[in-house]
This record gives structure tokens, C-alpha cells and sequence, in this order.
């Protein structure tokens, strides 16, 4: 099953039920700290042996499955959309995010450093909250990863500067392209912040401000503004024409009159 450490399970291989032997295995060096790389033996008794049957590939199976077919060729078909579905997902997303790298490439002008600094200090913030939501302290995950908090602000650091850049680039191509958000789209974003956190949509308003709100809208659209006319910009680009094919051309025009 490939859940064990490896080496483990091959040596399992040919023995009976009621057997024991040893298993000599050595941790892998991305292994916790204390047993990474180190050499262990597992005095083994083998109580039994199963063997798992899977069951089989008809229209029972796909009904067990999926509720919302009735045969097996429904649910490929099904399946197949999905797959198809999640593909185009994640190139659009791979294509959103070259359009904004190139925005904070073309970002000039002086910044305050302060912007990167306050912009890391909450990023800073936010990874250990995260960490504190699973119970694990900052400092313990650090110690884990063996970094210091000084090295661990500098692998942000990069990630910060971009995202100041990308923000102040979108603000002003919001202001020149007056894109706006609607009290109706704000209404629209709450009400997906409500249904996430199963609240009513008033109980989230007591807690967000509603202009905040609005800038994220109006973030929103922006980025969907500079995707589509990304999008435009790539469908009109000409196609290039290699030499080979421009000689073939001329080759092919008709020979003046004489």
C-alpha cells in the first residue's frame, strides 16, 4: 500500500499468517528530526492476511457512487466533464497569474519600504494564526522546518513585495477604467461570506465593513478586466510567419506579364 516506510512492506512479502521476523528499515532523511536517516529493525508478528476485492465496474457500482446516474456509462461520461471542467479551471488560474505577473512587472516609480514591511508583518501574522488554528505555535513549526523567525520573514519578503506592487497597480487601473462596485455586488459578496460560515448575511455585516467589502469587489473586477483584455490582446497577435513559409509564398505568385 505504500504506507509504511520504505523497504517495510517488501519484506513482508512471502510470509504466512502466525510467522515472526524481523524488518530492518532505514528512516528517510526528510523523517522527523529525531529518526531522520537512522537505521531501526520491527520485531513483526504477522496475526493475519486480507486480501480486498474491489467491486465490479457495472451499473450498480456507478449508482452506489453517484446518486444522480443510473449506469455505468453515465458516470465516465460524468467523470470525463469534470476532469474536462477542472483542466480549463486550472488554465485559466495558470493564465490569471502570468497577467498579473506581468502587471507587477511593469510597476515603476518609488515605493516606501514601509508598504513591504507592514505588507510582510501581516503576512507574517496571518501564516501564524493559521498555525494556531491547528494548535501548533509558530516558533514550534520554525524549529521544525529549521529556520529562525528573521529567515522565515525573508523567504515572505519577495511574496510581499509583490503583492504591494500588484495592489497599487490595480487600485490605479480602477481608477483610470473607473471600475466600481455596486451596492447589489456587495450585497452578492456577502451573501457568499454568509453561506460559507453558514450566518445570515446580517450577522456578517456586524462583523466586515462594507466598504472593505467593495474594494474586494472592485479587486475582482479588475483582475477579470485585465484577463479578458489579456485574453483579447493574445486572440488578434498575428501569427508569425517563418521564412520557409513567406518563400513558399512568393514562389507561388503568378509571374508578371510580359
Amino acid at each position: 500500500s505504500g504506507q509504511f516506510i520504505p523497504g517495510f512492506e517488501d519484506q513482508i512479502i512471502g510470509h504466512k499468517t502466525g510467522d515472526e521476523f524481523d524488518v530492518n528499515v532505514t528512516f528517510p532523511t526528510e523523517y522527523t528530526p529525531e529518526l531522520a536517516g537512522k537505521e531501526a529493525v520491527f520485531k513483526v508478528v504477522l496475526h493475519e492476511i486480507k486480501m480486498k476485492e474491489l467491486p465490479a465496474l457495472d451499473d450498480d457500482f456507478a449508482k452506489d457512487v453517484d446518486d444522480e446516474v443510473d449506469t455505468l456509462a453515465e458516470l465516465k461520461k460524468k467523470i470525463k466533464a469534470e476532469l474536462s471542467d477542472k483542466k480549463k479551471e486550472d488554465v485559466e488560474k495558470d493564465f490569471e497569474s502570468a497577467v498579473l505577473e506581468k502587471v507587477v512587472d511593469l510597476v515603476e516609480g518609488e515605493i516606501p519600504e514601509v508598504m513591504y514591511d507592514n505588507k510582510l508583518e501581516d503576512d507574517v501574522k496571518d501564516y501564524e494564526n493559521r498555525l494556531a488554528q491547528q494548535g501548533i505555535p509558530l516558533d514550534t513549526y520554525l524549529q521544525y522546518m529549521g529556520m529562525d523567525r528573521d529567515k522565515f520573514k525573508a523567504s515572505m519578503r519577495d511574496n510581499a513585495v509583490k503583492q504591494v506592487k500588484l495592489q497599487l497597480a490595480v487600485e490605479k487601473i480602477a481608477e483610470l477604467e473607473k471600475i466600481e462596485a455596486t451596492d447589489e455586488e456587495a450585497e452578492a459578496q456577502l451573501k457568499e461570506m454568509a453561506d460559507m460560515y453558514q450566518l445570515d448575511v446580517e450577522q456578517v455585516k456586524k462583523w466586515v465593513n462594507v466598504e472593505d467589502v467593495k474594494k474586494d469587489v472592485v479587486g475582482k473586477k479588475t483582475v477579470d478586466f485585465l484577463v479578458a483584455n489579456a485574453k483579447a490582446i493574445v486572440a488578434e497577435k498575428p501569427k508569425k510567419t517563418t521564412k520557409k513559409a513567406a518563400a513558399k509564398k512568393e514562389e507561388e505568385k503568378p509571374a508578371d506579364a510580359e
